[in-house]
């Protein structure tokens, strides 16, 4: 199911057929590092991760990540859209694309999707998102987005200290 479209992109529910991707992000240096370890190691996983994770909290809260596939030829290339998570108190913005699609334009267009769905379908008031202090690439990209740092934090499911980043939607 499509949520929202932007030039080059198109978020929509994960499934299934998703699961070789799923299994290659989640396993990629750079998530580990500035995500987390999701213990996703078969595609048995990641379609277990794909039903408790995104799909669980579509069908609970009606906002999820989302898969992001080109439009160009419906290739499926990360991960963008919102997420809730204890000790945060507004939904969040989040997104992580394989290695070769990096630095393209991708994570600013599909997180602006996002953001826009959150505002006008969702009717949000805020977001927020997180990321490690160390992270000078989605810092920039969430300022570019408009959020602005608020505070560092620790967070019960994360061993280090992230970086907490608002922005209203009002």
């Amino acid at each position: 199911m499509m949520i929202c479209q932007s030039e080059r992109l198109t978020l929509r529910l994960l499934n299934h057929d998703d699961a070789p991707m799923i299994l290659s992000l989640l396993n990629e240096q750079s998530f580990i590092n500035n995500i987390g370890d999701k213990g996703v190691r078969n595609l048995a996983d990641a379609k277990k991760y794909i039903d408790e994770g995104p799909l669980a909290m579509q069908n609970t809260l009606g906002f999820s990540m989302y898969c992001c596939q080109l439009n160009s030829n419906g290739e499926t290339i990360g991960l963008s859209g919102l997420i809730k998570r204890p000790g945060i108190t507004h939904p969040e913005v989040g997104f992580a694309f394989l290695p070769q699609y990096c630095q393209n334009g991708y994570g600013f267009e599909s997180a602006k999707a996002a953001i826009e769905h959150a505002k006008e379908q969702l009717q949000l008031p805020t977001l927020q998102a997180i990321c490690n202090p160390d992270n000078a690439a989605s810092i920039a990209l969430l300022t570019k987005l408009g959020f602005a740092y608020i505070k560092q934090l620790l967070l019960p499911d994360i061993d280090s200290t992230i970086n907490l980043f608002e922005k209203s939607l009002v």
